[in-house]
């Protein structure tokens, strides 16, 4: 007699070949970065650049849509198979399909994820391309762009006279900026449709999420509910994924350059309060003394808009958030950004790179 459980389950298993092809594809990216510059300049502009267009058709995040239809999915199948699993016969066949039938899809989307987004983490970065060298700073140097950046901040605020853009508007601008960028750096080349609000019902924010980009729509998508400060400067950082430049120390210097080479007051403010939380963290790590009695400077105005952004994300401390903290870590660890989390505290080498630049053309 056949067995119809094998017969059954063997009918999926195709389906999990295309894991160790992604496992390949992506070895291969570690091992090779010819393969990955080849990649990042002729391949993924192609992908990047027709699936975006196509996505950029509705105003409406597919991105968001597709991740609530295989969220529910995933719970319906789960549920049905457990009831399946008590209440009726062929326990064994219904439980070897739906295993197989959850590994067929992580398979699938991990094959994907290789294809559309994955290679450019082992990609040449962004410095790289941009012939940009970091150097090690002292405390002092560091201390002197966190007063700057102090400075700036009051005075953008001075300039900024406290409207805030729709989300749509700023979602237009933020792309007209980004390809205004790429004339001065060639590896940020290429068309842009503005980023998408999404909130997930607030989920995202419990789990301190500000944006994220989607590799397999090549949609920026940002939460619309975070405070309005913050939106100019996250649509640039998602945009900056969009363009290969996976990084997330780099595209924080992406977004706060195109913030700053904008010439529009929102951005720039928006850009400078990037710079700021990452500056003043590092400062206040070295020193914190020092770092207070610097950013004592700030003007009343100033600090009170970063004192309503941190009652914001206070409002969200909790276990879903740490739990956030720690699968983000993984997954950056995963894609070869070795210092988890904290690689977001290396844009700070970036920014004193600028600040060196501006402080020599200054002298």
């Amino acid at each position: 007699m056949k067995d119809k459980t094998k017969t059954f389950s063997l009918k999926r298993l195709w389906v999990l070949i295309l894991l160790p092809i992604a496992l390949i594809i992506i070895g291969k990216a570690k091992a090779d970065p010819e393969f990955c510059g080849m990649y990042a300049q002729k391949i993924y502009p192609v992908l990047s650049g027709t699936l975006n267009h196509l996505f950029s058709m509705t105003d409406v995040s597919v991105a968001q849509i597709i991740l609530l239809v295989l969220a529910f999915i995933i719970v319906f199948y789960t549920l049905t198979t457990v009831l399946g699993l008590i209440f009726t016969e062929g326990k064994l066949k219904k439980l070897i399909g739906y295993i197989v039938n959850l590994a067929g899809m992580a398979s699938f989307i991990v094959f994907l994820f290789s294809i559309t987004c994955a290679i450019n983490y082992y990609s040449p970065s962004f410095a790289e391309r941009e012939n940009i060298v970091t150097e090690k700073s002292t405390k002092s140097e560091l201390a002197d762009m966190l007063t700057d950046i102090v400075s700036r901040l009051n005075t953008a605020k001075e300039n900024f006279d406290g409207r805030y853009r729709s989300f749509e508007d700023n979602s237009e601008l933020s792309a007209e900026y980004m390809a205004a960028l790429s004339e001065q750096y060639p590896s940020l080349s290429g068309d842009y449709s503005g980023p998408k609000p999404v909130s997930f019902f607030g989920f995202m924010s419990l789990s301190r999420i500000t944006g994220f980009f989607f590799p397999f729509t090549y949609e920026a998508n940002v939460n619309d509910t975070i405070p309005k400060v913050s939106i100019p400067a996250t649509m640039c950082h998602e945009l900056a994924h969009l363009r290969g430049h996976m990084r997330e120390d780099e595209a924080n210097f992406i977004a706060y350059m195109a913030c700053m080479q904008s010439g529009d007051p929102e951005f720039i403010y928006s850009g400078l309060m990037l710079a700021y939380a990452h500056t003043s963290s590092a400062l206040y790590g070295e020193d914190a003394e020092l770092c207070h009695q610097i950013i004592s400077g700030l003007s009343d105005d100033v600090k009170q808009d970063i004192t309503e952004k941190n009652n914001y994300w206070k409002k969200y401390d909790g276990p879903v958030a740490e739990l956030s903290d720690k699968v983000n870590d993984i997954y950056l660890k995963a894609n070869d950004q070795q210092d988890g989390v904290k690689s977001y505290g290396r844009m700070v080498d970036l920014l004193l790179y600028e600040f060196r630049q501006r402080q020599n053309n200054i002298e």
